[in-house]
Parts: structure tokens; sequence; C-alpha cells
């Protein structure tokens, strides 16, 4: 029986602060502190809520890992063998069959340094009645057992209670819907398909008519809801959400869910709601709260329970890695866009045309297709930028990039090879197409007309090189006489095009 001990907030507010890599050895008896504080908490509240020794236990964890700098992971012994209950730091354990036989052999309450995944931990495994649960922290911490088996006995009353309120069958049934939701959102390629299978299998394991999802958005401080479940999205999806402002706003603020369980109907709720009774839980990514997953009235009318509360708080947790997985996917994109594009044009830039090339050339060779290069140069463009200035060459050369765009098939390659020099890469194009397509640029740059007035008078044309691929071209070797070809339509009068082949017959 642990020993009821005082416990101040500035005495909680001081363990939080801990320096990270600090030895526990050091601080024993704010470990012991801490965790009798847990047990001491969850049995006062057993008369008020008797789930509230689960959510401290869970934040216990979190706060351990951070303080001591290392790694931690929870068990909990289940019929059918050990199962892993919560982990935080990067060692991630699995639940695997070694790892449950593992535990079936250390003694409880003592502990004991195993080998997992090649490296040493500390294990430390408590019993409350027929309920087992065991703590493991990464490296030897066998001179720390009392801080440990006082944690792990703290964890293992809040697995007892949990086991007691939460019917195996239901346990089984958010699982489940868990693991569908996480199976959907893996495969989810848009940040409105996993926001919707977010909010929809949430509602539906905590069983919620309504339920809606809020996401901040990246570089702003107000969230918008980016999902809705039992009414339409296009009701709020206008609205923007302040920090602090409302049942969403104050849950982001403070990082912590709210329960209220005022059941039955009101006069004050608006008529798409059916009772007072409602569960808003953040979404959390490391210190940052990223959005919040809000549901109200449940089926047949009854109160949220603080088993829905954790419940909710597991799919937030899923929630929150799926939506930084898109928010990475969509920054690797933005980068590798910009990467690849010149931000003037619009168009590819040098690095990503000679790529391109490179691969056109060898998938020609494999199969035996010709590769026709055009260089374009805008003729006599230092005049424009002299006479009108930069600005308007930069309008000049995205206006002939969109031109070329326009001009050749969706597969062929447009790029901004340097200054006012435009390359185009046509995959399986034969010369006299080639040309066709060469000419059709030419005309339209000689009847390009500014969208500005005051440059009514801007006279634009381009000279043109074409040259073909050989089996044995390099992308160097193509470029070179295309632009050979280029050079000799300057020097022949510009506003044409050239083929070096008919030239010089090489």
């Amino acid at each position: 029986m642990i020993e009821k001990i005082e416990f101040s907030p500035e005495k909680v507010a001081a363990i939080e602060d801990w320096p990270l890599g600090m030895s526990l050895q050091d601080h024993t008896s704010d470990v012991v502190a801490l965790a009798q504080a847990t047990v001491v908490a969850g049995v006062e509240a057993r008369f008020r809520s008797k789930h509230v020794g689960v959510r401290l236990a869970h934040d216990l964890i979190a706060q351990l890992a951070a303080a001591l700098g290392t790694d931690l992971a929870v068990f909990a012994k289940r019929t059918d063998g050990w199962s892993l209950l919560a982990q935080a730091g990067d060692a991630l354990l699995a639940d695997t069959a070694e790892v449950s036989a593992l535990l079936g052999h250390v003694p409880i309450s003592t502990p004991s340094v195993r080998q997992i995944g090649g490296a040493p931990w500390t294990i430390v495994v408590a019993a409350q009645g027929s309920a087992r649960a065991a703590v493991a922290i990464a490296g030897t911490w066998s001179s720390s057992g009392w801080p440990l088996e006082t944690l792990a006995e703290a964890i293992c009353l809040n697995v007892a209670r949990v086991r007691r309120s939460l019917p195996p069958e239901g346990a089984a049934r958010v699982a489940q819907i868990l693991y569908r939701m996480t199976r959907e959102v893996s495969r989810a390629t848009t940040n409105e398909a996993v926001a919707d299978a977010v909010v929809r299998h949430a509602a539906s394991a905590v069983q919620a008519r309504i339920g809606a999802l809020a996401v901040k958005m990246p570089g702003a401080d107000e969230a918008s809801i980016v999902a809705t479940f039992g009414y339409s999205l296009s009701l709020v999806e206008h609205v923007r959400i302040e920090p602090g402002a409302g049942v969403i706003g104050r849950v982001m603020s403070s990082r912590r869910p709210l329960k209220v369980d005022h059941d039955g109907r009101s006069p004050s709720r608006r008529l798409r709601y059916r009772t007072n009774s409602f569960v808003a839980v953040p979404i959390l990514s490391g210190a940052d709260a990223v959005g919040a997953l809000c549901v109200t009235d449940r089926v047949r009318d009854e109160a949220f329970t603080a088993d829905d509360v954790n419940v909710l708080r597991r799919f937030a947790a899923t929630a929150a890695l799926a939506i930084e997985r898109q928010r990475a996917i969509a920054s690797a994109e933005k980068y590798a866009h910009a990467a690849a594009v010149d931000p003037i044009t619009g168009v590819f830039n040098r690095r990503h045309l000679h790529i391109r090339l490179d691969e056109e050339l060898q998938r020609s060779r494999r199969h035996n297709i010709p590769v026709a290069i055009l260089v374009l140069d805008i003729d006599d463009f230092k005049m424009i930028n002299d006479s009108y200035g930069h600005l308007v060459g930069d309008l000049v050369l995205r206006d002939v990039a969109e031109i070329l765009r326009r001009s050749v098939r969706v597969f062929d390659i447009c790029a901004r090879f340097g200054g006012d020099e435009f390359v185009i890469v046509m995959p399986g194009s034969a010369p006299a197409g080639a040309a066709r397509i060469a000419e059709r640029i030419r005309e339209r740059i000689a009847d390009y007309t500014p969208g500005d007035r005051r440059l009514a008078r801007l006279q634009l044309t381009a000279s043109i090189g074409l040259a073909m691929s050989f089996p044995e071209s390099t992308a160097a070797d193509v470029l070179d006489r295309a632009d050979r070809a280029l050079y000799t339509a300057k020097h022949q009068g510009k506003n044409r095009v050239n083929t070096l082949e008919q030239q010089s017959g090489n």
C-alpha cells in the first residue's frame, strides 16, 4: 500500500522542467513523488471519475521519457499475452512474441536488465490483483529499483481500472476501428481524404452522431474546420477559429482535452445538436497543437465518458501522424517543384532539363525512337531590357514560355536554358513534325501582342535551331548541334527556323 503524500503544483512544475539527460538516480525522491502522486490522484478521483489515473499514467510516460532523455515503453498482460500500451522516445518497441515471452520471465517488483533488440532495457513488472503491467526503460537502471517499482505499480493500477471499466468487446471494437482508420489514412493522397477518414472513424468509435476536425493552417495561428461528420462541411468551412476562441480554440491553446457531461436536451443549443454532452481533444505534434477533434450527441443521447476521451486521444494521435505526413509530402513536393522550375517563367530550369533530356535519350536508344530538340532565342532581347526595363523583360519571358507550352504536346519538355534562351525536348517527334511545331512557335511569337497598351509598339521575334538525336547522341552533343542551328538562323537574318542536318548535311 502506497502512503499518501503531499504533492504541490510547484513540485509538478519542477519535475516537468527537468533537463534532458539527467540521472534517475539523482532525483529518486522526485520520481517517487511523481509516481506516488499518480496513484493517489487515481484513487482519490475514483469517486469522481474512475479514469483520471489512466490519463495521468500516459502523461507520466511522456514526461519521464522527455526528462530523462531516454526511451520508455509500457506493457499490459492480457489473456493472449503481453501487449504494448504506450511508448515514448525514438527506439520504439514492437509488440512481438519475443518481447511477450521475455516479460513472462521477469519477476514481479524486481528491476531486471534484459536485452531487447540488441540493447539493454531495465524492466519492472507490477501486479494489481489479476492485472499485470510492465515498465521498460532503455539502459541499465537497476540501482533505481524503488522509483521504477512505484511507477510500475501506478501504471498497473490504471491498467486494472481500465480492464474493469472497458469491456473486452468494447476495446476490441475500438481497436478494429482504429486499425481501419490507420489503413485508410495511410493510403490517402489528399488532406481532405485524411481529415474525412479521421473524423468519420473517431465518431464511430465513440458512437457520436456528430463530429468535426479542425486543423491549424501552416504558418498561421488560426484554425479552420476541414472535415465534418453528421452535417455538411459547407456550413462551417468558412469559419476561422482564433487561438483561445470557443471550444476548439481553447482546446488547442491549452493542449488539453475538454469534456462536458451535461446530457439531455437544451433549448440553448443550436438545432443540429441534441445534447449538451461533447468531447474535444487536441491533435498534438510535438509541443504544438496542430488541430482538434470534436464529437457530440452520443447515440441514445447519453453523456460521453472518460473512456471516450481516452479513445479520442488515440485517434487524435494517429491523426497527428497523418496530418504531419501529408504536410511533409506537400513540403517535399513544393521544394522539389521549386528545385525544378524556373521562378520567372514557370517552365523547367536548366538543371532539370539535363536530367529529363538524359532520360529521354536513354529511352530513345532502348526503343529506337527519335528525339527532337529545339533551341529558341528571342531576337534582340537586350534591346527590350534596355528600352523598357527588366520588369518588361521578365513579362516577355513569361509570355514566351506560355506560347511554348501552348504550342507543344503535353508530354514535351519546355525549359529555360538561360537568359532569353529556351529549349524544347520532343520525344518521338520526326524531323518534319518537329519543324512544323518550330514554325508554329515562330509565327505565334511574331504575332505576340503585350497585354499592356503602353507596350503596343513592342515587336517580338525569335530564332529557332532544330536538331535530331542519333542512337549514339549524348545530351551535350544534341544540344550543341541545336545551338549551332540556332547560330546559323541568327546569321541568316533572325526570325526563322533552321535545321542543322538540312543546312550542313550532317
